[in-house]
């Protein structure tokens, strides 16, 4: 386990090394739970050690190289051609073996589900899982690395399409869709938490590390657990089994992103438990978080193809008082999101009853629903655009990076 250098020194709690910025927040968290408050900030200070192994090995390698390297390892023979690195094989190694737990039948439910309310899925990841996420210190190497409306944009992007490849059939097994798209987020997130180690603008006593362990974890758990939340608030129609499935096959991505399985959520409950003790341990949101968060609710319409900016402005309006109503009004305020007496969550659930009860009605008209849905799906998710790419972030500032 690696512990940046630069804590050694800062105060510490029962043997957590706790960096200034979480100080306060630790307090609160671990009065209401000790052990998951004191595993959480253990892990501020944590990389991934297999993928930061990757990224110093293909540091020499040309943007190119680095592609087809990746894709050599990821979606080529299971017996690579000589000359990958061995930190390489190692990583594949360890992501290829399928935990026992993890039940393919369940995998199986939560597709079905998905697929049947992957609009309210992706709304409540937009308006409530993302943004709740950038109200953390997450937002701070986003904000550094740059080209903010690029990054939402990016940020959406990544997470609707990584998402979708996760839970249609098969996506997770090893060397499927899925499975590859969230090995390259991972390796990302490594490329990133390089460049910025290696920069003068993270201030690791006071931050911990970049793109930390404990920061995965709590995506992981907004995402699943979390989302559920949202999905329900916004009118979903999953049943108990299908969000506990849902929040499994999220436990197995946990694992191909570098979670250690021991800090893993088990449920549904334990995943929205690790969401609020992890959230409660993070500093109040900063500028960074205000930026972010507003560049991630004024991206949307771009993302759903608005082009004309009058209608832009007006979705943007509407996605961040949906996004005020999910994620509430005192997170919503530290935004500076604006405060709009007309609600749209009210409207947003008749509309999706509405449309269940016409498609037991009008099976034809359901089915036309249905096709329309799946084809928005693969619209937000833009497959072609990233998900042939290996390529990774080549400097600490997007703009003067190349392309990936």
């Amino acid at each position: 386990m690696f512990l940046n250098p630069a804590l050694i020194g800062y105060p510490m709690k029962a043997d957590i090394r706790v960096p200034g910025a979480y100080a306060a927040g630790f307090e609160a968290a671990r009065a209401r739970d000790p052990e998951l408050a004191e595993a959480y900030i253990r892990h501020t200070t944590v990389g991934d050690p297999l993928a930061d192994a990757v990224i110093g090995d293909l540091g020499s390698l040309t943007p190119e190289e680095i592609h087809e390297t990746l894709a050599e390892a990821l979606e080529g023979p299971a017996t690579p051609r000589a000359g990958i690195p061995e930190s390489l094989l190692e990583f594949i190694a360890q992501a290829s073996q399928v935990p026992d737990w993890f039940d393919r039948r369940r995998a199986r439910v939560a597709s079905q589900a998905f697929l049947r309310n992957s609009d309210i899925v992706l709304a409540g990841l937009v308006g409530g899982s993302i943004v709740e996420g950038f109200s953390t210190l997450i937002s701070k190497s986003f904000r550094i690395r740059g080209r903010l409306v690029v990054a939402a944009i990016r940020r959406l992007k990544h997470n609707g399409m990584q998402l979708v490849e996760q839970y249609l059939p098969g996506g997770m097994e090893p060397r499927g869709d899925g499975w590859r798209l969230t090995l390259r987020a991972r390796l990302v997130h490594a490329q990133s938490r390089y460049l910025l180690n290696h920069s003068d603008e993270w201030d690791h006593g006071r931050y911990g590390m970049p793109i930390s362990t404990a920061h995965v974890l709590l995506a992981a758990s907004a995402f699943s657990g979390r989302l559920m939340q949202h999905v329900a608030t916004l009118g979903g129609d999953f049943t108990r089994e299908e969000r506990e499935a849902f929040v499994h096959v999220w436990r197995y991505a946990g694992l191909l992103f570098g979670i250690p399985e021991e800090l893993l959520f088990r449920d549904q409950a334990s995943a929205v438990r690790t969401f609020e003790i992890g959230s409660m341990c993070e500093p109040p949101a900063d500028l960074d978080a205000i930026i972010m968060a507003n560049s991630v609710v004024n991206s949307a319409p771009i993302i759903v193809g608005v082009k004309v900016p009058a209608e832009r402005r007006v979705m943007a309006r509407t996605v961040t008082q949906a996004s005020r109503e999910l994620i509430g009004d005192e997170l919503a305020d530290s935004f500076n999101f604006p405060r709009r007496k007309r609600k749209v969550l009210p409207w947003l659930r008749f509309r999706h009853r509405t449309r269940r009860i016409v498609a037991r009605v009008l099976p034809r008209l359901g089915a036309k629903h249905d096709q329309d849905r799946f084809e928005s799906l693969m619209e937000f998710a833009s497959f072609d655009e990233f998900e042939h790419s290996y390529k990774l972030p080549t400097a600490l500032h997007d703009e003067q990076s190349s392309d990936w």
